[in-house]
């Protein structure tokens, strides 16, 4: 991808579109357009936009009332249609790496790979069970069609996607500072999706995405919406359980496979409502690892206050590798 002088990073869920237009002049990352605006309920649904009309409306808004003027988009995605896995190959020469992934990804892929974009990130070498050399590599797939589906309506509005990445990855990206060093988990929760990643020595190691548990659906949708004052402290407690189940979930089954590499820090990211107590309820639950809110692009100097940072953490992310060439 070539390297650009601004581009704004865009990402979009049941609940709203965000976006943010960076660019980069002698080494220095400045901020020339921000903003987010909700969307009508039924808009998105199972990460397809369901209702075009309303969703053009809300991003030609978007686009006016917040002065952007690039027309390069890096769009982020993060849901059911986006399936990651972390899987081990035989080592292979860097050339035949691609071909091989390719080939096998089906053996990871719960649907058919015809239907999928597959992409890879190496996660380091090893040994398999018979001592021969391994290479590590995060499997992510996406569903063909709603790729499509994105470039088609964003290109309806002008907007040339020059790039489609994990908005998962992306908010890694931006942890790596923070966190260097440590063994340490990522956990994201969207209004779609919660995600369970774990780096050491700066590559991934273990990944797991899970879509919002039913039971706790309805309470994550209320801590994400801005309609109501105050969040009920039942929604608080049913969406604080449901993190805490599955953290320890995760926490457990990584254990089982790394008693020797224990995770030392839980990041907790999310643009609900009551961050810092969900975090707490986590680290409560957890108790052996601390868990907590991560402050993200200092080195940077953004010029944004720490929680609308954390708010577009993803989009910042892609929008700074795009401007990296």
């Amino acid at each position: 991808m070539a390297k650009m002088k601004s581009v704004i990073g865009f990402e979009a869920d049941t609940a709203e579109i965000r976006a943010i237009e960076l660019t980069k002049t002698n080494g220095v990352v400045s901020v020339l357009a921000c903003g987010k605006i909700p969307l009508p309920a039924g808009a998105i649904e199972e990460g397809f936009v369901r209702d075009a009309d309303a969703f053009n409306t809300c991003l030609i808004e978007l686009l006016q009332n917040g002065n952007f003027k690039s027309t390069d988009v890096v769009v982020g995605v993060n849901n059911e249609n986006v399936i990651m896995r972390y899987a081990s190959f035989p080592k292979v020469p860097e050339d035949k790496l691609r071909n091989m992934v390719l080939l096998q990804a089906q053996e990871f892929i719960p649907i058919p790979v015809q239907e999928m974009e597959i992409d890879y990130v190496i996660a380091g070498e090893g040994v398999n069970d018979e001592e021969q050399p391994v290479i590590n590599v995060l499997l992510v797939a996406a569903r063909r069609n709603m790729l499509e589906q994105i470039i088609t309506i964003l290109g309806a509005s002008k907007l040339q996607v020059v790039d489609i990445d994990s908005s998962v990855l992306s908010v890694c990206r931006g942890l790596a500072p923070v966190a260097q060093g440590q063994k340490y988990a990522l956990l994201n929760m969207t209004d779609d999706i919660l995600n369970f990643l774990v780096i050491k020595d700066g590559e991934i190691s273990m990944v797991r995405s899970i879509t919002i548990p039913e039971r706790a659906v309805e309470a994550v949708k209320a801590l994400f919406s801005q309609e109501a004052e105050t969040v009920s402290e039942e929604d608080l407690a049913t969406v604080g359980n449901m993190l805490a189940s599955e953290t320890n979930s995760s926490v457990s089954y990584y254990a089982m496979q790394n008693m020797a590499e224990p995770i030392e820090q839980i990041y907790f990211l999310s643009s609900a409502r009551e961050a810092e107590k969900l975090a707490q309820m986590v680290s409560d639950a957890v108790y052996t690892i601390p868990v907590r809110i991560p402050t993200l692009y200092t080195q940077e100097n953004l010029g944004l206050d720490e929680a609308v940072v954390q708010d577009f953490a993803g989009c910042i992310g892609l929008a700074m590798q795009a401007l990296e060439g």
